[in-house]
């Protein structure tokens, strides 16, 4: 089934849910994910698999008297199904216990802003094209070095259109590309070996960096090797794209509305102080056409909007979802996200403003530091003062007067992201890495990071 007529079949199945809400005396909101999906993995520089599919997602949420919702997912899309599906959730949205601050669905009607989201070359892309990208990605790696040990990873190429549509009216179709891509290489010398990674992504085939990725991956696993072990403490450090984007997604996490409610955030009762150094400014952006977060529309049916989040260290603004600001009296402002059946408010496309130096000045400007690659297993620990723990992971470099000389075996750190953002320098070159919560991101300098144990790897 082609796209299109994907399109018209969504249209029609849309139709009748929502007329079979209306008949049981419910309002209903649907959101719509369709995507062809192209996949291909590699490994020990080979390709492994390619392989097509086709991703359907319907979101439908039933609301009864305004006051009490029930909501769920399906991947089949009959008639059949769907009926059964809003007939079950009108019994469920019934039986729930209304909630005077629930505001319903959304009924104002909105305007809601045009974006280009789909790659216009989407339709000439096909599983022997993406081949060649990634037999190029693999050259470009492995001509680094002879000790390049292989070249893994995947990418997955998907484009497709989402569609929302309500029985208060609102409506909106687009369509939408997204490409995401890991590479993993190895190097070996004398029975040492080390490894590094790279997740990334793009909107558009003719931006997405494979190659350059693939160099720079290789790069830093050969200066992995003989990796020595040294000694935890408080070190100055540079973090890279990845391990920016991990700190960033858990101070956007500490604006949900969710966790302010919840008096679970290191943010709460803080709009308008100083939070973090003021070289720190942060938007949320979703009108970026090539943020892979972008979107005209977030999961409540709002349209979105670009607002400030941290501004020069300053906290600007909370997100919101409908229910949250109706209890704590603010304005929802696009960032409803769908989350285990319920919205929450969450800043879905974080973008970092960046500053003048380039990663080579923040390193020679440093006597005694690290250069983090990535952290991984990252979590936080006391949420209220904002303490998170993890682990280095794809390279930890040693930093001595102004020059990297060898890598250092993976760390555990433990430490405050108002500690660790309270004395930074933000660098120039943006960077898009991969994930569920991709963020433009460019690489911080902080003179404060804990590590608080060795690992032997």
């Amino acid at each position: 089934m082609s796209l299109e007529e994907q399109k018209n079949q969504v249209l029609e199945l849309t139709e009748i849910a929502l007329e079979k809400a209306r008949a049981l005396n419910c309002g209903a909101s649907i959101n719509v994910s369709v995507g062809k999906e192209y996949a291909t993995r590699f490994s020990n520089s080979e390709i492994l698999q390619n392989y097509v599919d086709l991703r359907r997602i319907m979101e439908i949420t039933v609301v009864y008297k305004d006051k009490q919702r029930a909501a769920s997912t399906t991947n089949t899309f009959t008639k059949e199904n769907i009926v059964n599906l809003v007939e079950f959730l009108a019994k469920v949205a019934k039986s729930v216990s209304p909630d005077p601050a629930y505001p319903g669905i959304v009924k104002e009607k909105h305007n809601y802003p045009s974006l280009k989201l789909n790659d216009p070359k989407a339709s000439r892309v096909d599983p022997d094209y993406i081949a060649d990208r990634i037999d190029a990605t693999i050259n470009a790696g492995e001509s680094i070095d002879k000790r390049i040990g292989g070249v893994s990873g995947n990418l997955l190429f998907s484009d497709g259109f989402e569609y929302h549509k309500s029985t208060a009216g609102n409506e909106l179709f687009y369509p939408s590309t997204v490409i995401e891509s890991t590479i993993n290489i190895n190097a070996l010398s004398g029975g040492e070996e080390s490894r590094s990674n790279s997740i990334f992504g793009n909107r558009f085939f003719d931006k997405l960096p494979l190659e350059k990725e693939a160099e720079e991956v290789a790069e830093r696993a050969l200066r992995g090797l003989n990796a020595q072990s040294i000694e935890p403490g408080n070190y100055e450090v540079i973090l890279d794209h990845q391990a920016v984007s991990t700190i960033l997604f858990f101070v956007g996490y500490a604006t949900s509305s969710r966790l302010i409610i919840n008096r679970a955030s290191f943010l709460n009762d803080r709009i308008g102080q100083q939070v973090f150094d003021e070289d720190l400014s942060l938007i949320n952006d979703p009108h970026n056409p090539e943020h892979l977060s972008a979107r005209p529309i977030d999961d409540e049916g709002l349209p979105t909007t670009k607002f400030p989040v941290i501004e020069e260290g300053i906290l600007k603004n909370y997100s919101y979802s409908r229910l949250d600001a109706a209890r704590l009296g603010a304005k929802a402002q696009g960032t409803g996200f769908s989350f285990m059946g319920n919205a929450i408010g969450f800043p879905f496309a974080e973008t970092i403003q960046p500053g003048d130096m380039k990663v080579e000045e923040m390193i020679a400007d440093i006597k005694n530091g690290l250069l983090v690659t990535n952290l991984h297993y990252t979590n936080f620990v006391n949420p209220p003062v904002g303490s998170i723990t993890g682990m280095s992971k794809d390279g930890l470099f040693i930093i001595k007067n102004g020059e990297i000389v060898g890598s250092a075996k993976n760390m555990r750190f433990t430490d405050t992201i108002p500690n660790i953002l309270k004395e930074i320098d933000v660098g120039k070159e943006l960077k898009q890495p991969g994930g569920r919560f991709a963020n433009i991101v460019a690489p911080i300098r902080t003179k404060n990071f804990r590590f608080t144990s060795k690992t032997s790897h």
